[in-house]
């Protein structure tokens, strides 16, 4: 009888347990565990080893069935388990175990889509980038097309260029005994330089030369006096012009007191790196401030205002995040007061320079050259 029933099993294979409680100390072991675990064990000892299609014993149906060897052979085991009143009749169907793994399966599934999902989400954030909240900490991932723009940026104004300039003027400088040394007339020649490598900021900027000739007329006489100022102050902080005692005692001869004082204040401000100061040379240079000295010139209305601020807007935003990737957001905020405060000396010492005849006609000169490049090139 009992033969018959495990024959019956292998033909239908479709099995659990519910009646386990007279079977638990033959199929999950005397003293393994309390009562509760015995019967957990035992069904789902019965639930794994029935869902099969077959039994077979390797010992001729003989083999000793106790705690120690009940793993052995599967069919002695399934025999004595019938013979200890297992009922067949309310054996439970293997399909709920199949159903149990596909919704396990499912739940996998539809969690890493989940995770995906929310990954690809975060990953084209920055699309969003108009629309950002620029305060939140956590905005500090640039997107790729982000990084070309900043690349392209880069090239637009050739800061190199001025650095070499800078360090064969000063290797000159150095050779010369120390009372010739920074003398007037080769300072004069080496800013008048500086300040020429400044007009690739403006002819090399896509969105400066998509704007109409009488917008980029405006923004270059209101802002290529501190675009210029600030690159050729980037530039001596890089090669070290701001350490030697010689260079501010031929400002206060070339100008005054005040004039090598404001140098000094901007000296302390210049501590950032080249891509940090190009971002603000590029939002400088679509700024609508005008500078705070009396001028005879009268206030000129841009046509596209709205535009140019746009262009504005995304080159401090561009500039926010670049400072969020580099710093942490502490840092980030201090790096931009510098700026502000380093914008603040500029515009001081540009008007203790209004007094330098040399200096007011070398910036009409190089704005009236810059403006008829871009309008030849149109």
């Amino acid at each position: 009888m009992i033969l018959k029933l495990v024959q019956d099993i292998n033909q239908y294979y479709t099995c659990g347990i519910t009646n386990v409680e007279d079977v638990a100390s033959t199929v999950a072991g005397v003293g393994g565990g309390n009562h509760q675990q015995q019967l957990q064990r035992s069904e789902q000892y019965m639930l794994d080893l029935l869902a099969k299609k077959a039994f077979k014993c390797h010992f001729d149906g003989n083999w000793q069935i106790n705690i120690n060897t009940r793993h052995v052979c599967s069919y002695c085991r399934l025999v004595k388990c019938l013979e200890s009143g297992m009922q067949t009749e309310m054996i439970r169907s293997s399909i709920r175990k199949k159903n149990k793994t596909k919704k396990k399966r499912k739940l996998i599934m539809d969690t890493i889509q989940t995770k995906t999902s929310t990954t690809l989400v975060k990953l084209n954030q920055p699309e969003q980038f108009p629309t950002l909240n620029l305060l939140r900490s956590d905005q500090s991932t640039l997107a790729i097309d982000q990084w070309n723009f900043i690349s392209n940026l880069s090239h637009c104004y050739d800061e190199y260029s001025g650095i070499l300039l800078g360090e064969h003027y000063i290797r000159e400088q150095n050779l010369l005994p120390l009372k010739l040394r920074f003398k007037s007339a080769s300072m004069i020649e080496f800013f008048q330089i500086l300040l020429d490598t400044s007009q690739s900021i403006y002819k090399n900027n896509q969105d400066f030369l998509s704007l109409s000739e009488y917008d980029r007329s405006i923004l270059l006489h209101s802002t290529f006096i501190y675009t210029s100022s600030l690159s050729a102050n980037s530039i001596h902080y890089q090669i070290g012009l701001f350490n030697c005692p010689a260079f501010y005692t031929t400002i206060e001869l070339i100008g005054n007191p005040n004039a090598a004082a404001a140098n000094k204040r901007i000296a302390k401000r210049m501590d950032f790196d080249m891509i940090t100061m190009k971002l603000f040379l590029a939002i400088i240079s679509f700024s609508t401030i005008r500078c705070t000295i009396y001028s005879n010139t009268p206030l000129e209305n841009l046509s596209k205002i709205k535009k140019i601020l746009d262009i504005q807007n995304k080159y401090i935003e561009l500039l926010w995040r670049y400072l969020l990737y580099k710093y942490n957001f502490e840092r980030s905020v201090i790096c931009l007061s510098n700026l502000i405060r380093c914008l603040f000396a500029i515009n001081e010492a540009l008007a203790e320079a209004y007094d330098f005849q040399w200096y007011t006609d070398t910036i009409d000169s190089l704005v009236q050259q810059t403006q008829q490049t871009l309008n030849f090139n149109d």
